[in-house]
């Protein structure tokens, strides 16, 4: 019976085993630190989902408010004109009345 001794590699062969190697160690760690960057890219853009929405329930409370204030301002302004033109009607009235010689 012949004993099968095995040869150790040529160190040729050795060497460019261990460069492959090495490629693919590289490699993986590439592939991990991509990995933990898109994780994170994903993190901040939850981050910026919640922020934008946030930010929209801001902007519809503010449009409802502005809204509710200009309407509020919109009838003060048109009581203000009211009084000021019943204001002007009794002055021309009287005016009127004191240019016939009434008053």
């Amino acid at each position: 019976m012949a004993e099968q001794n095995p040869q150790p590699p040529a160190s040729g062969s050795s060497g460019k085993l261990d460069q492959v190697q090495s490629q693919v160690n590289e490699v993986k760690d590439i592939l991990k630190d991509n990995i933990d960057k898109v994780l994170e890219r994903g993190d901040r853009l939850n981050d910026l989902i919640d922020k934008t929405d946030d930010l929209q329930a801001s902007a519809d409370s503010f449009q409802r408010t502005s809204t509710r204030v200009a309407r509020k301002y919109w009838w003060k302004n048109i009581k203000m004109m009211i009084v000021i033109g019943v204001i002007l009607l009794v002055v021309l009235i009287l005016i009127i009345l004191a240019a016939a010689k009434v008053i």
